[in-house]
């Protein structure tokens, strides 16, 4: 079961080596998604785009193999419809086998803002406090959505158990 927005100590003080709104975002094709669709996802950030650069072991608290991060900006008026995580190109990076062993966590980066959400097994989740959390599998349906009018930033931390 799925983790819902607990609020954890050891991220009270996340601390990141960069200033994530700053970074050179990219538009990354999904096999789930219609990229050429304006109004779906929004624009990431990634430790392959990074190129080791910055190191973010620190965050793998959860003692994750195949450790992976992703920043992530959703502008106003994007949204990530209902989908599950393939894990796709993860397991093919990392030849993960299993793709029932691979979790993903998605920390909200600023305080909830008007016309922010996020939907996670059927629940909405507004008014989180930056550094709170969700975790989930590769069974648990989830989206999010834009409606606002500032930029929403999360970070996508994935690995495996």
């Amino acid at each position: 079961m799925a983790k819902l927005f607990i609020k954890m100590d050891y991220y009270n003080n996340l601390e990141l080596p960069f200033n994530f709104k700053n970074l050179d975002y990219q538009r990354v094709p999904d096999l789930q998604f219609d990229i050429s669709n304006n109004s779906l996802l929004g624009e990431m950030y990634n430790d392959k785009i990074d190129n080791g650069k910055h190191d973010l072991s620190h965050l793998n608290l959860d003692k994750w193999k195949n450790f992976a991060w992703s920043v992530y900006k959703l502008s106003p008026g994007k949204w990530v419809p209902p989908h599950v995580d393939h894990f796709g190109n993860y397991s093919k990076f990392y030849n993960i086998k299993n793709k029932n062993t691979v979790r993903r966590k998605l920390i909200f980066l600023e305080n909830w803002k008007p016309g922010h959400f996020f939907i996670l097994k059927g629940k909405v989740y507004t008014n989180w406090r930056a550094n709170d959390y969700a975790t989930w599998t590769n069974e648990d349906s989830h989206c999010g959505g834009n409606f606002g009018s500032e930029d929403r930033y999360t970070i996508q931390l994935t690995g495996s158990i």
